[in-house]
């Protein structure tokens, strides 16, 4: 059984180099992407998991931001600019400090995108699993499967 996330034992997870390249190992750069893709586990909403030893698991975009800036600037939320669950790209444009308010408010305002991943028809983690699983063995295959989305449901630029 899963236990609730150990904050110290997160602290010792980032500061550990063998934990950190496991995470790195993870991870890879997608041909027309600006997002740091995830090929690891993936949760029921589409977005990293990272196993860090002892019955501990986090959000993959949180360990990535614990490396980054701390664990102790690790804010309650973080969002997706991008759009983007299996990003860990930290950053402008990408994952960010957020509030549950600001979560909600942005996926009301782009969930009717019509290549965004709440108009895929895969769902979020159906779209999530098929684009980890071509990043793990073709990173062109994801932008070809992301066009072929945007062909199916049509192309509407990002709101924000």
């Amino acid at each position: 059984m899963l236990q609730r996330l150990d904050e110290g034992y997160l602290a010792a997870a980032t500061a550990d180099a063998a934990v950190v390249q496991r995470f790195q190992d993870k991870l890879v750069l997608v041909p027309g992407s600006e997002c740091v893709w995830w090929t690891g586990a993936v949760s029921g909403r589409g977005h990293g998991r990272f196993w860090i030893g002892a019955g501990q698991v986090v959000i993959a975009h949180r360990f990535a931001y614990a490396l980054v800036h701390g664990v102790n600037a690790l804010p309650a939320l973080l969002g997706h600019r991008c759009d983007n669950p299996l990003c860990q790209r930290i950053g402008e444009g990408h994952v960010v400090e957020s509030t549950a308010a600001l979560n909600r408010g942005e996926w009301l305002a782009r969930r009717h995108v019509a290549n965004g991943p709440l108009a895929d028809p895969r769902g979020p983690r159906g779209r999530a699993i098929a684009l980890r699983n071509l990043a793990r063995v073709d990173g062109a295959a994801v932008r070809a499967d992301i066009d072929r989305i945007e062909l199916l449901v049509g192309y509407q630029p990002p709101l924000f």
